[in-house]
């Protein structure tokens, strides 16, 4: 039998510095909640729109456009002159553009100042505005087209009115108001798309719109960081809900009934598409009164708003979009772990006709406790809940992602109306779903520890554990808790095993796979019990017959440890990534950016001793082909030394990149380089330091 090989990561198959498992805190996170009895209303993908997300025909392909359920798409006034970002020709023509949409199930709002070729706007006079506008009128009423969402009368006028040559803004809407009315009457009007939520702003416009009789159709503003918060800190999502509340108390006082509501661009740029960080926004937006959301534009149209890689390919914000449109049915209320604070976030639907449950979730770290309640309104659930736990990955915009990955599945009891799924080492920038549907009878990954035989050790119930009760008190010579598995064909499988060790240091228990020799297994410290709310996982490998095998967990030698269950998953082929933040970093500093790998890269790599020392476990010695994620913005090509095991360096080379990995990737960009590397069976050092020419900036390494 292949030897047993102990892993600390849960959720790679080598670890990085510091080599020891990092404590996990006392203080419990708080849980994501899902309440499958309160659905507030039906789904229809409020926040799956962009600006600029349509370019022209095939781009993107409605492959790409289609599984996202776009409700609506921002685009360029037609015959317009915008050069958005650099762009050398325009694009993004609303009504060349609309039934690319209008197939794909989406309006179209037109921006009606993105005539203008500038950025801010260049204003030339009312004359010169009126032809436009009565230009653009006449353009949508011959198209014919049937899914105009609205006209958007203007853009950020907080910062791109020229009130000096043009009066006040106003006075301004009013006078367009009008001129469009004469010409079309039905047409949705939408303003004033300021900058952000501006509640003194709001109530003045919306006054003087009243009073003379030119309310917009449709409300709408934009969500590109709070006032509340420091915009350098970086955004705050978390207020949305209460701009949305405190609009509708507008209302009320002014005695206007309530208008749709459009956040016609919503994220900051170093938060671009980010799946964890999308998905705040999106929560916020389906729990509040919002009628469509458009992911904002910072970069290059016909991208979905950087949901697509520059070859046209889904990256790992595509997927998560993609469970989003996947949702129908109604939607079912969720809480957010922190209501004050970014954190762990996300959205549920039901579809009574599918029977089916989906929970997508992210923006939080660590180890989770999702609970899904409510069950007793669903009479097609009854005694378990078969679920399963996909994750999608943030590796920068331009990395394709073929397809989400199934971390695990298997059957839960339903205890009270409610579920309980423990998820670990949760990833800030990823997304997550679980897919819930009656229990199935399939071959499943997931055993948990109270169902498998038990002796000399007890039961115990908490909301913090998987299916909410673990095996605890496995503190005798002959206590043992032994799962009855089953391997759909021969070979190697990670084992993953959620335990808690409430005890100050390391504890062991010894794990046989059918009667052979046994192997040691080392819990780190949880820094408290499975009762208390604490639980991490480690991982092992083991090789399985097909068919029904046999794992037996004893005592071990040293300390205590509760088992709460166990999931399998085949090995495949040996592949890992491991983020350069996570490895051990001397005289050189983390940074964020959006546009890399989990929006942390390593920067200022530039001393003679500079380095980042990567701790990689090889499942067997051999060569491998490494891949480094890197930025080079200097003029020409950098070099960085690569030592392997203390051995002599080798120079790797970098291509210039056009810019570093935090500019904008139409300036500049992270790229990849592949090198071969010779790995020794178990635990390696790989140590990249700064070479003699130039400078680098480290993303990631990828070892398959």
């Amino acid at each position: 039998m292949k030897k047993l090989a102990f892993l600390l990561s849960a959720a790679l198959l080598l670890t990085s510095f510091p080599a020891t498992s990092a404590s996990v805190s006392a203080a419990v996170p708080a849980q994501f909640t899902v309440d499958l009895a309160t659905q507030y209303r039906p789904v229809t993908h409020v926040a799956s729109g962009s600006l600029y997300g349509l370019a022209e025909e095939g781009r993107p392909s409605d492959q790409l456009i289609g599984p996202t359920k776009p409700k609506m798409f921002t685009q360029m006034a037609p015959n317009g002159g915008q050069l958005p970002n650099g762009e050398t020709t325009p694009i993004g023509d609303a009504l060349e553009v609309a039934p690319i949409a209008e197939r794909n199930g989406a309006t179209v709002t037109i921006r009606m100042p993105d005539i203008y070729p500038n950025f801010p706007y260049q204003w030339v006079g009312w004359e010169d505005w009126f032809e436009k506008v009565d230009r653009i009128v006449d353009a949508r009423l011959n198209s014919g087209a049937q899914n105009i969402y609205g006209y958007e009368l203007w853009n950020e006028p907080d910062g791109t009115w020229n009130t000096q040559a043009a009066g006040s803004f106003n006075e301004g809407w009013k006078k367009t108001y009008l001129r469009i009315k004469e010409k079309d009457k039905n047409t949705n009007i939408i303003g004033p798309s300021i900058t952000q939520y501006n509640e003194s702003w709001l109530r003045d416009f919306l006054t003087y719109a009243r009073d003379n009789d030119v309310l917009p159709d449709i409300i709408s503003w934009h969500e590109l960081g709070a006032p509340e918060g420091n915009y350098i800190d970086g955004p705050a999502p978390q207020y949305i809900s209460n701009h949305i509340e405190a609009y509708r108390a507008i209302e009320t006082e002014l005695g206007i009934a309530h208008l749709p509501i459009s956040i016609n661009e919503y994220g900051v740029v170093d938060e671009q598409a980010v799946p964890g960080n999308m998905m705040r926004y999106i929560a916020e937006f389906e729990r509040s009164d919002v009628d469509t959301a458009n992911i904002a534009f910072w970069f290059r149209p016909g991208r979905l708003s950087n949901l697509v890689t520059d070859t046209g390919s889904p990256n790992g914000a595509w997927w998560m979009y993609k469970w989003y449109g996947d949702m129908s049915g109604q939607m079912a209320m969720t809480t957010p772990a922190n209501v004050a604070a970014l954190d762990l976030d996300g959205i549920a639907s039901v579809d009574e006709s599918k029977q089916e449950v989906n929970v997508v979730f992210g923006g939080g770290s660590g180890n989770r406790n999702i609970v899904v309640k409510g069950f007793e309104v669903l009479p097609y659930f009854s005694g378990n809940a078969h679920v399963t736990f996909e994750s999608t990955p943030w590796y920068g915009v331009d990395t394709a992602v073929d397809q989400a990955t199934t971390e695990f599945e298997g059957n839960f009891t339903i205890e009270n109306g409610q579920i309980s799924v423990p998820v670990s080492k949760l990833r800030e920038s990823y997304a997550y779903r679980l897919v819930i549907t009656p229990e199935e009878q399939s071959t499943i990954s997931r055993y948990e520890a109270e169902h498998a035989t038990i002796q000399s050790a007890n039961l115990f119930n908490n909301v913090s554990a998987s299916n909410g009760t673990y095996v605890g008190q496995i503190d005798y010579n002959d206590s043992y808790v032994q799962f009855a598995v089953d391997a759909p064909v021969t070979g190697d499988y990670h084992v993953t095993i959620g335990y808690a060790n409430g005890g100050a240091t390391s504890s062991t228990q010894q794990l046989t796979v059918n009667e052979q020799d046994p192997a040691t297994l080392q819990y780190p410290t949880t820094n408290g019990w499975l009762s208390e709310g604490n639980n991490d996982t480690i991982q092992t490998d083991v090789s399985l017959k097909a068919g029904r095998n046999i794992l037996k967990f004893t005592k071990g030698t040293t300390g205590y440890a509760e088992l709460d269950y166990i999931q399998l998953k085949p090995a495949g082929d040996f592949k890992v990534r491991i983020e350069a933040e996570e490895a051990k970093i001397n005289k050189a500093k983390v940074r964020g950016s959006s546009f890399a790998s989990n929006r942390l890269f390593v920067g200022n790599i530039d001393h003679p001793d500079s380095s980042v020392t990567f701790s990689v476990y090889a499942p067997e010695a051999g060569s491998y082909n490494m891949e480094i994620g890197y930025g080079n913005g200097t003029a020409g090509d950098s070099t960085q030394n690569l030592s392997i095991n203390n051995q002599a360096p080798t120079v790797v080379t970098y291509s210039i990149t056009g810019g570093w990995i935090s500019d904008l990737p139409n300036t500049g960009t992270r790229k990849i380089v592949t090198v071969p590397v010779t790995l020794q069976q178990g635990d390696n050092t790989i140590v990249i330091s700064k070479g003699n020419t130039g400078y680098a900036e480290l993303d990631y390494i990828e070892i398959k």
